[in-house]
């Protein structure tokens, strides 16, 4: 594929080359030698090497002299990349930058080329070796930067985010899975020179994060915004986010996140999209409540395995949000065919709805469907034991996308067939509001301790 590249038929130079070798393990550092030196590959705008391990330093040095124009780069699934191959691609790029504003490029050249590494987009998917040292190389080497994806590196800390808070031009990031990140990097993020321009943050799994920083997050103007599965987070977060009036969608996917959340986050009129699954101490009374009654632009609703929801939470949907496109429920052992026929009842717009383990429903419901929601154009009922085959099948040349069985809900499902719960589920531990703090140190090791809290490097 690179030789092809290296060739110069006519009109190449007017293509934008997308290039991706993800997995490909049989090419070598002298296979990314030949981006350096054929003409055609110096035309690359996206390159994926996910998953390419045999990779060098050296390989690194070939695809900085060789691609200049690269605007998205991809090294998901990488454990060899380390802080020395980005350091040495960021020193090489900040080089060929200086060469282009003292050589022959014009302005209008430097405007292209002048973040030509790492620009638009920079993929890093569970690397285990790259610390501090590299993000804030490559931030220094890249202040175009606009879009960062980072999940799932653990030796990221605080430190890094106080380098990427400083990308005046950030519009999206994900650091999810990063688990020594915590309130103090927040504040860099959203008191820094990126805070303007930053509108999608991804939290997931961050569990050192917790009300502090959200209160943070919401004096910004987000559009996007998920905190799935952080355990600090409580009920008085999503009060904060409920002044956050440029909100658009949020995910708070197995937080502990009570029916008092929920009703505060319905003082969000703006909100289009929420994923609530496995909050599973939300019940019908925070859905029937303040949330419905003000979040009626909502169009997109996630509550699977919300266990403790009822019709009586349909009901209140399907009457006071009339816009619903998407209506995920599956894993809702109390949902019955009146839940679906709410539905049917003025649901001009429902187009994807999924009620897979929704285990007492019964042979009305694809009826009900069929005739009350002429939009539909995907349905999944998968273990719906109590939905027969010939009553499914009746519905599916109603719709694009269709799924079927009447297999038993699988044990993680939490339930048996009768939608009785396997185990009992165990109220959260009441979360204070306040920082967390660091076990005392000894006293020879005080400097060092105070600067970690801090969230700096020591040097």
């Amino acid at each position: 594929i690179i030789h092809i590249l290296t060739i110069q038929p006519p009109h190449l130079h007017k293509l934008k080359i997308f290039l991706s070798l993800a997995c490909c393990r049989r090419f070598t550092d002298k296979g990314l030698q030949y981006l350096s030196s054929g003409e055609g590959c110096h035309k690359l705008i996206h390159l994926d090497l996910s998953g390419c391990t045999q990779i060098s330093v050296e390989g690194f040095r070939y695809i900085a002299a060789g691609c200049p124009l690269l605007q998205q780069i991809v090294f998901n699934d990488m454990p060899t990349l380390s802080d020395s191959c980005v350091l040495f691609v960021s020193e090489d790029v900040i080089s060929h930058v200086r060469q282009m504003v003292q050589g022959q490029y014009q302005h209008t050249h430097f405007v292209c080329y002048g973040a030509c590494y790492y620009n638009c987009l920079c993929v890093f998917v569970g690397n285990s070796r790259m610390s501090d040292i590299s993000w804030r190389a490559l931030c220094r080497s890249s202040p175009g930067l606009t879009r960062l994806h980072a999940a799932d590196c653990p030796r990221m800390t605080d430190s890094s985010l106080k380098s990427m808070g400083a990308l005046k031009n950030l519009v999206y990031l994900n650091i999810s899975h990063c688990s020594r990140v915590s309130d103090m990097g927040l504040r860099y993020l959203t008191e820094g020179p990126s805070a303007s321009k930053l509108r999608e943050l991804n939290l997931s799994n961050c569990s050192r994060i917790n009300d502090l920083a959200i209160m943070r997050v919401a004096q910004n103007k987000l559009n996007h915004l998920s905190v799935s599965y952080c355990d600090n987070l409580s009920n008085s977060g999503l009060e904060w986010l409920s002044s956050c009036s440029s909100l658009l969608s949020l995910d708070i996917s197995g937080c502990n996140i009570m029916d008092q959340g929920l009703i505060a986050l319905g003082g969000n009129p703006g909100l289009k999209k929420l994923v609530a699954s496995e909050c599973v101490w939300i019940t019908d009374i925070g859905i029937e409540q303040k949330f419905c009654r003000q979040a009626r632009g909502l169009e997109y609703i996630d509550v699977s395995h919300c266990v403790a929801l009822s019709d009586q939470a349909i009901k209140a949907l399907s009457f006071y949000c009339r816009t619903i496109v998407t209506l995920r429920m599956p894993g809702c052992p109390k949902m019955t065919d009146l839940a679906v026929q709410y539905l049917t009842v003025g649901r001009h717009f429902l187009r994807e709805l999924d009620v897979s383990g929704c285990v007492l429903l019964t042979d009305r419901t694809p009826r009900f469907l069929q005739t009350g929601c002429p939009q539909l154009n995907t349905i999944n009922m998968v273990y719906c034991r109590g939905i027969s085959k010939q009553a499914a099948l009746r519905l599916q040349p109603c719709v694009e996308k269709w799924e079927h069985s009447n297999d038993d809900a699988p044990y993680w499902f939490g339930y048996d067939s009768l939608g009785q719960l396997l185990q009992p589920i165990g109220r959260p531990d009441k979360i204070q509001d306040t920082w967390e703090e660091e076990e005392p140190a000894p006293r020879n090791n005080k400097k060092r301790n105070l600067t970690k809290a801090c969230g700096e490097d020591y040097e």
